[in-house]
């Protein structure tokens, strides 16, 4: 899922709503999940409801889909020209067939309108490991599998090819080809690049 991170609380609020919602429709399709959203925007007038258009398409990497099975993943993350950050709050995974698609409120609804800086990661989910405190750390991390070529947005935003102006309605047709072989590696990511996705 796309929609992770530093959010105000009203949209931790919607997210833990969401989360109800898809439950409960589970044992009752009275209300749609877009009807839900539009319920929950209107019992709270303070939550700013951001506007949202698709973006979604296929990401291949030397002409083919990201390898099948294994325990790497690719995932694509959409990072603010203007307020890089590490770990942007905007992330998804690519789906075995290199189709992808973003979120905020809805399944494939997309992003908040803006301009993005793309970039591309493949890493992996290791053996559980034990977290202070208890539970289980599910975090997807390196080495990146595109040998860090395309996860450091400050390099990313000198490209064309990486830097997307989402306007509505959106596009679903965005395609990106990854050139990984014959490239020389980059052994130190850069200050931005990412280097560790969470896990769902």
């Amino acid at each position: 899922m796309s929609c992770f991170a530093r959010r105000a609380p009203s949209f931790k609020c919607l997210l833990a709503f969401l989360v109800l919602v898809a439950v409960l429709q589970g044992c009752s399709q009275q209300k749609s999940g877009k009807e839900a959203v539009d319920q929950y925007f209107k019992s709270n007038p303070d939550a700013k409801r951001a506007n949202v258009a698709k973006f979604a398409g296929t990401v291949t990497i030397d002409g083919q889909p990201p390898e099948k099975g294994g325990d790497y993943r690719l995932f694509i993350l959409l990072n603010d020209p203007q307020n890089l950050q590490k770990l942007p709050t905007r992330f998804t995974e690519v789906n075995e067939d290199g189709s992808f698609g973003f979120m905020t409120y809805l399944a494939g609804d997309g992003v908040p309108v803006g301009k993005y800086v793309v970039e591309f990661v493949q890493l992996h989910l290791p053996r559980q490991r034990q977290r202070q405190g208890g539970g289980v750390a599910r975090n997807y991390v390196g080495p990146d599998k595109l040998n860090n070529l395309y996860n450091d947005p400050e390099k990313n935003k000198d490209n064309p090819e990486f830097m997307v102006d989402v306007a509505d309605p959106g596009r679903t047709d965005y395609q990106f080809n990854l050139s990984v072989a014959g490239k020389d590696p980059i052994k130190t990511p850069g200050k931005f690049a990412a280097t560790l996705v969470p896990g769902q």
